[in-house]
């Protein structure tokens, strides 16, 4: 098998300095030893990129060094070139063989053999680029919640758990009418009859013995559910006693709840009426006492028990008199609003007031019976059971003794069949006591609490729920024992009553959990009592608890909520229980928010507040996560929790516990500092800034982005934090995390950062204001750029607070670059140079107060940051009379700011208005950003910029024309409507002090007056004109270009900051943008202009926080891996849910996948033995010509680009989708609605569901994909693109891919200066945009990388998509070489290291990716003098097919490039297809190379044979089509897809079938 690879290996292994013979012999032997080590490595699955890096350093000290060092070899004319010093396509052989190559060692007497690490062996044992993988290990990119979803909060209904106003029954009256000895006269009593009376005989004893003993029994019933209420009791009451106890009980209680508990079994039953019957004073009469003039005595709040028969006719009578009564309170407020806005006439303004205050207080004191609260022991035409087993007040017994009184009627209850019986009187000697759960008694009652609270819960509505069992504990107890007498009375033909009414319980299931409880623990009382046995446990909780866990196992969308909520809460009580009990917590509330509200409504709150005060290590995970949970649905539990914050603080400070725990620590202390003052306060006295500082290095990405934002809240408007952090050079540590490799920790970095800025409220120290100077700047130049749009998002937020509170001189730059490009002839020309932003000012440097001069005005140490990305304006601007001023007032070296030193390692001195200029040109850059979320809020923030410069001119030119109007009735002025008339006026105004009259300044007449006093108004809100006349409006010109300049060293900032909500990321309310222009402007020589400190509104605002923020709201399933390690905590990945309906969708893509893989290799081999591509199976009209056409790999669909959009064609539904501008329609004001000319085309993701990524000639690339859900629209094949109803598609991500410094230089001025009005740079052709070459690109999924080129720029850009960076810039090679025309494409699912790029120059470049970029080229190819119009390497061969304008055309094998020496020719195959050639293609599997000229298109094999020629005219009857603009071939299939100069775009097909 080894004989076979041999005649390939000789030439990729052959020696130049050892003789020939003995190198033949070595070679033959290391390449037989090289193929056996290879399908060794083959068979493990060995890693060759990172083997290459181990074995590279061996090979880099004992590899031969026979290769001539210091030179490099030109493959084309195999020579040796001298390595010269600045010649860049030069290169030393011998040191990249080193580098690159593999050593593959064996015995002594074999040698040492290198072969290029680039390659590998396919299952053929060839030698190929790469490895393909497959479709189920290959990663998916634009996978993350950033990508799939909007930047918003998650939105789910909010429900109210909290009770509203806790209540307390604090008194309690006792009124039992017995008359012992004496039976009612409407009441027949059966023999035997129930007699017992809180459990007491009153036969026993003497009457007034029997009464003593019954109510002090009732007191101590009713004390064990209340123990610290006033008790009163009247025995055998009259009328008279019944109102005093009842007033007095009251006037005590004030607004707590009174009880007044009734038993009438002395008494006749209630009248119809509603009355009771009560005694006289000498028991010879029944006084009947009405139930109103009972309430009106007891008032509100308050609860009745009525213990009677007929006890039901009470609340009858009730309920109609509290509805008419709330009906009379509600007229009462309505008349009493209206009259409260008239004046009295009468009496005068005061007595009106007068009157109307009492009026008020009578109200108030009239009381509302909606929360009285009534039990009656039976409806109103049914009288109490009489069974002598049962007590007589069996409605109290349930009442009062539920325990008792329910094992005593399970015993009765025959068809339970307790064995053996057990006697009533064994359960009076039940032990232990209620409140001890250790005991039978604690336990059963702990049990049948956690019951009746599970039965109400899941019958009741949440907010009677609330009202009845969470509101007030006595009222909570009467009611779970209310359920029990329901069960029982019912049992005996008696229905229970109350108000509020309860639907009907005593029938729920859980009854029969009860039951088991019972017969439970009666089997256990004989051998107690009789044996004193040891009370076993019952295991009702653990039951509980598996079938809570049975609930949650059961993953069905449509289950109702858990009946064993409530019980879970009981379990907190238990030790034994309290873990699992937690960790089944931790799962429910992980199902969502819907969850999180359940958990809070049923009472979850105070058991896991009082569990922080536990020391138990094993509860501090769990009791973490379930708080993160709580507070990311309800962040208003902050307020609870500032005391225990220490407890979150210990588990992010414990690097034991898991990062999964510790992020939560973080989001949990994030949110109690988050905008509460007293939470700052106290995490600041903690060690939270130090502990957060220590661990933003940590390998968690989730754990670095909630570090960020915990320390960016903590300093949020509270300055005494920031300087702590910035004593801890907190800022320069978050300068890292602006580099992290997961884009949500770059933008927490940012928003931490700008938090930081904007906590100083004091501007007067300069300390403070260099620092956020190096900040802002340190921000722009490391993310102004960036890939991901959410960092950009949060980069416009934070600077928007370098504009709020250095105002003045952001004003002044746009004022400036207003009066010079508008006092000059043209207007918004493309030329010229940012540096003269800076050298014209003259015309405002007049109005500059030279007052502050003394002060420092530079940055030490930012040299190196004023050269990077943004323009270049900053560095560059040196010159002119603000400069000059400047520079003399400066102080080099300034000392004052914390961070100066680290910014750079320069040590140049920068004004710092440099600065402001090089931050509002990165605004104006953020402007223009084809993410319009990005732009919509950049725009904002100039648009701020703009109204607050042109609001105090436009003013002022108002007051101007009205005075002219005045003085002259012919002449009608008003506010100007375009641009240019404001900037004219503005140009007099500063230049003759505000003269109205200008040559050619008049405004237009006709104008509206409204626009006028929009400006106005503007003023008078910003405050302006304090301290100014109104008839002066000169005066506010002046005194604004004064307290504008841009020599102002510092700014006055508003001393408070208004506490801001939880809304945006910034934290702050939007508010109108006018109100806080009195806090912006920097000081005059007197503090007129400058209002009393108000708040600090933003000017926008991100929802990046929030966002943040619902990752912890969202399922586990919807949440990102947690899976800890090094391998895992770089990736967003999710869990794998085998069940979920997407992964089966996927799968079925996989196998359709592999189907079309083997169809297209059966196709291929049979294209052998026909005659070439003769048949056009599909073709289409566009509305333009097409540029580019790129059929996907396996979906049956073709893109096609011209001009601005690229179409998807589907051919199986006969359907298009455009991707462009019009996908856009309706995006926020400010974005970039003009696109450039579409200059390529890749598929992500080709092998699931593919994303449309296309590059324009501007250098912006946009990712889109088809709207979910949304169908396609349909059309006949022969009607235009332009007929077809483009189908909306959703722009996922847009960034600058390749942005040149020339187009940043020349875009900068349109973008500052805009149209004084509307959106920036509106108007303007997207080929002023363009760069003078379009962009070209290549993608390789395996990687998720995306190497760019073209442009103009004489470098490849890799950028890494999963992570949303910027990789490395690839230098091209000399200046000669110009810019790459095409690069290499990578087969889907290829994984390969190596970049092939044609060159302007005829050269082919192949580079490295894996090494530094400045040795990363591995050899260049100069076959060709022309251009570069095709470039490809075979997939399945080391072979690159190249070709050029001049139509030449070479197939190289890529081996013979290692080993230049001995090898005479390297090119395999060459032909000429012709010099007219516009298009060339190559299939990367299958043996075919296409050619399009003008007149036809060639069909070759790769050795160069003519296999089909389409002539684009066949002749007078045949089809006749134009000169083909683009060709590409299928990736898979033999298809071509073929784009004409006609409009029309066709695929040919040698098998006839185009699916």
């Amino acid at each position: 098998m080894l004989e076979s690879h041999y005649s390939a290996m000789l030439n990729a292994v052959a020696s130049v300095a050892a003789a020939e013979a003995s190198a033949a012999a070595a070679a033959a032997a290391a390449a037989a030893a090289a193929v056996a080590d290879d399908n060794s490595n083959n068979s493990n699955n060995s890693n060759t990129t990172s083997n290459t890096n181990s074995q590279s350093q061996s090979s880099n000290t004992n590899s031969n060094n026979s290769s001539s060092n210091g030179s490099a070899v030109d493959i084309a004319g195999a020579e040796c070139v001298t390595s010269t010093e600045g010649d860049d396509d030069s290169q030393d052989w011998a040191t990249w063989n080193r580098k690159r190559m593999i050593k593959w060692p064996f015995p002594n007497q074999f040698g040492e053999v290198m072969l290029p690490s680039y390659f590998s062996l396919d299952l053929g044992g060839r030698f190929v680029f790469g490895e393909r993988i497959r479709d189920e290990k290959c990663p998916l990119s634009f996978m993350a919640k950033r990508h799939s979803e909007a930047i918003v909060a998650m939105m789910y209904e909010r429900q109210t758990w909290r009770i509203r106003e806790r209540m307390k029954t604090a008194s309690v009256a006792l009124v039992l009418c017995l008359n012992i000895g004496v039976d009612p006269p409407d009441v027949v009593k059966i023999q035997p009859c129930s007699r017992l009376e809180c459990w007491i005989d009153p036969s026993s004893v003497s009457p007034p013995k029997a009464m003593e003993l019954i109510g002090s029994s009732l007191q101590m019933q009713y004390e064990r559910w209340q123990p610290r209420a006033r008790y009163k009791k009247c025995h055998d009451p009259t009328v008279e006693d019944v109102k005093k106890l009842c007033t007095s009980l009251r006037r005590n209680a004030k607004g707590e709840r009174i009880l007044f508990h009734y038993n009438g079994h002395g008494v006749p039953k209630p009248t119809a009426n509603g009355e009771i019957w009560v005694f006289n004073k000498t028991f010879t009469q029944y006084i009947p006492l009405s139930i109103f003039e009972l309430i009106t005595w007891m008032s509100a709040p308050s609860i009745y028990v009525y213990d009677c028969s007929n006890a039901g006719i009470i609340i009858n009578s009730f309920q109609p008199y509290a509805e008419q009564h709330e009906k009379e309170l509600e007229k009462q407020r309505a008349n009493l609003q209206k009259r409260g806005g008239v004046p009295q006439l009468a009496t005068g303004a005061a007595g009106g007031a007068a009157a109307t205050q009492n009026q008020v207080q009578q109200l108030q004191q009239q009381v509302s019976y909606k929360n009285c609260i009534h039990l009656a022991a039976c409806a109103a035409n049914e009288i109490l059971p009489m069974n002598a087993q049962l007590p007589a007040d069996l409605f109290t017994s349930c009442l009062t003794t539920p325990i008792n009184i329910a094992l005593k009627w399970y015993a009765m209850q025959e068809k339970l069949g307790m064995v053996p019986p057990i006697q009533s009187d064994l359960i009076d000697k039940i032990p232990g006591k209620v409140n001890d759960r250790r005991t039978m008694m604690g336990e059963l009652n702990w049990i049948f609490t956690a019951i009746t609270d599970t039965i109400a819960w899941n019958t009741l509505p949440r907010e009677l729920f609330q009202r009845l069992f969470r509101q007030d504990l006595l009222v909570a107890s009467l009611f779970r024992n209310f359920l029990l007498a329901e069960r029982i009375l019912r049992s005996h033909d008696c229905t229970p009553v109350s108000l509020p009414a309860l639907p009907p319980c005593f029938r729920h299931p859980m009854w029969k959990a009860w039951d088991l409880v019972v017969d439970l623990a009666l089997q256990q009382l004989p051998d107690i009592l009789e044996h004193n046995a040891p009370y076993r446990q019952l295991p009702f909780f653990e039951h509980q608890l598996t079938a809570f866990q049975v609930w949650l196992d059961s993953e069905s969308e449509s289950r109702t909520p858990p009946e064993q909520l409530p019980i879970v809460l009981q379990v907190l009580l238990s030790q034994v229980h309290r873990l699992r009990a937690l960790e089944l917590l931790a799962r429910f509330l992980d199902l969502g928010p819907w969850a999180v509200n359940l958990a809070l409504g049923v009472g979850i709150f105070p058991y896991v507040l009082k569990l922080l005060q536990s020391s138990t290590r094993e509860l501090r995970p769990v009791l973490v996560f379930i708080w993160a949970k709580i507070l990311a649905v309800d962040p208003s539990c902050q307020v609870d929790l500032v005391k225990e914050y220490k407890y979150f603080l210990s588990v992010l400070q414990d690097t034991s516990v898991s990062k999964e725990h510790r992020t939560l620590s973080a989001f949990v202390l994030a949110s109690i500092v988050h905008n509460f003052l007293l939470g700052q306060t106290s995490a600041l006295q903690g060690p939270l800034l130090s502990i957060c500082l220590e661990q933003l290095n940590d390998g968690s990405w989730l754990l670095r982005q909630w570090l960020a934002i915990c320390l960016g809240m903590l300093w949020q408007n509270f300055e005494k934090a920031r300087w702590s952090g910035a004593r801890d050079l907190a800022h320069e540590k978050l300068y890292v995390l602006l580099r992290d490799s997961i884009p949500e920790v770059r933008a927490a970095a940012v928003f931490a950062l700008g938090t930081f800025i904007s906590s100083v409220t004091d501007r007067s120290e300069e300390q403070a204001n260099n620092i956020d100077r190096i900040i802002a700047i340190t921000l722009l130049e490391t993310v102004g750029e960036d890939m991901s749009p959410l960092v950009r998002m949060e980069l416009a937020a934070a600077l928007q607070w370098m504009v709020l509170l250095f105002e003045s001189q952001f004003v002044a730059i746009y004022q400036v670059e207003h009066v010079r490009d508008h006092a000059s002839a043209s207007s918004f020309v493309m030329c010229g140079d940012s540096r003269d932003l800076i050298s014209s000012t003259h015309s405002l440097e007049r109005h500059v107060s030279m007052r502050r001069g003394a002060s420092s005005s530079s940055i030490s140490n930012m040299g190196g940051a004023s050269a990077s990305s943004g323009g270049g304006s900053a560095s560059g601007a040196g010159g002119g009379s603000l400069s000059g001023s400047t520079s003399g007032r400066s102080k080099s070296g300034s000392g004052g700011s914390t961070g100066a030193g680290t910014a750079a390692g320069g040590t140049n001195t920068i004004p710092y208005q440099m600065i402001f200029t090089k931050l509002w040109q990165g605004i104006c850059n953020l402007a223009q950003d084809p993410f319009p979320r990005v732009a919509a809020i950049a725009h904002e923030i100039v648009e701020h910029v703009r109204d607050t410069a042109l609001c105090p001119i436009m003013a002022a030119k108002e007051a101007t024309m009205a005075t002219a109007t005045e003085k002259c009735n012919s002449l009608s002025v008003s506010l100007p409507p375009s641009p240019n008339t404001r900037v004219n006026y503005l140009s007099s105004a500063a230049g003759a002090g505000g003269a109205g009259g200008g040559a050619g300044e008049s405004p237009p007449v006709g104008a509206t007056a409204s626009g006028a006093s929009h400006w106005a108004q503007k003023l008078r809100l910003s405050g302006s004109g304090a301290g100014v006349a109104a008839n002066d409006p000169h005066a506010i010109l002046q005194r604004k270009l004064r307290t504008s300049s841009i020599n102002d060293e510092t700014d006055s900032a508003p001393a408070a900051y208004a506490r801001p909500g939880w809304g945006g990321s910034l934290g702050l309310p939007s508010g109108p943008r006018e109100s806080t222009h009195s806090a912006r402007s920097s000081g005059s020589e007197s503090n007129q202009y400058l209002d009393p400190p108000q708040s600090l509104t933003p000017i926008v605002q991100t929802e990046f926080i929030p966002w943040a923020i619902s990752y912890f709201t969202r399922p586990g399933k919807h949440r990102y891996s947690s899976a800890e390690g090094a391998a895992e905590e770089g990736f967003q990945r999710f869990p794998v849910d085998r069940n979920s309906a997407e992964l089966r969708k996927r799968s079925s893509r996989y196998m359709r996948n592999d189907f079309v893989r083997r169809q297209a290799r059966r196709h291929q081999r049979e294209q052998t033995d026909r005659s070439g591509y003769e048949m056009c199976v599909w073709n289409r009209k566009t509305q333009f010509t097409p540029s580019i056409v790129k059929l996907l790999p396996y979906e049956p669909q073709i893109a096609v680009a011209y001009r601005e959009k690229v179409l998807a064609y589907d051919f199986q539904w006969n359907s298009v989708r455009t991707y462009g501008s019009e996908a856009m329609s309706g995006t926020p004001h400010g974005s970039s609605s003009v696109f450039s000319r579409v200059s390529s085309v890749e598929f992500i993701n080709a092998q699931d569901e593919a994303l449309k990524l296309v590059a324009h000639d501007d250098g912006v690339v946009r990712v889109w994909q088809s709207s979910p859900g949304a169908n396609y629209s349909s059309s006949s094949s022969s009607s235009s693109a332009a007929d077809d109803p483009p189908a909306k598609a959703r722009l996922v991500t847009a960034w600058n891919a390749l942005s040149p410094i020339h187009q940043q230089h020349n875009n900068f001025r349109q973008r500052i200066i805009g149209s004084g009005g509307g959106s920036i740079g509106k108007g303007m052709d997207a080929s002023s945009l363009s760069l003078s070459t379009g962009i070209v690109t290549a993608w390789q999924q395996a990687q998720q990388h995306l190497v760019v080129g073209g442009g103009g720029c004489r470098f490849l850009r890799l950028w890494d998509v999963e992570r949303e960076l910027r990789l490395s810039d690839i230098p091209l090679g000399r200046s000669e070489s110009g810019a790459a025309r095409v690069l290499a494409p990578y087969l889907p699912n290829m994984r390969c290291d190596v970049i092939l790029a044609g060159c302007d120059d005829g050269t082919v470049r192949l580079f490295d990716k894996r090494c530094a970029p400045q040795e990363s080229r591995i050899c260049i190819y100069r076959r060709h003098d022309a251009p570069i119009l095709h470039a490809s390497l075979r997939a399945n061969e080391t072979v690159l097919v190249s070709g050029c304008t001049d139509g030449r055309i070479n197939v190289v094998d890529v081996r013979a490039t290692s080993f230049p020496y001995g090898v005479e020719e390297r090119v395999i195959h060459k032909w000429n297809a012709g010099n007219d050639v516009t298009a060339i293609a190559s299939h990367q599997l299958a043996d075919t190379v296409a050619c399009g000229n003008a007149f036809k298109i060639s069909i070759y094999s790769l050795d160069g044979r003519l296999q089909k020629t389409l002539r684009t005219n066949e002749g007078f009857i045949g089809p006749k089509t134009g000169h083909p603009t683009c060709l590409s071939f299928h990736p898979y299939k033999v298809q071509l897809a073929v784009g004409f100069v006609d409009n029309t775009v066709a695929i040919y097909s040698p098998t006839g079938a185009v699916l």
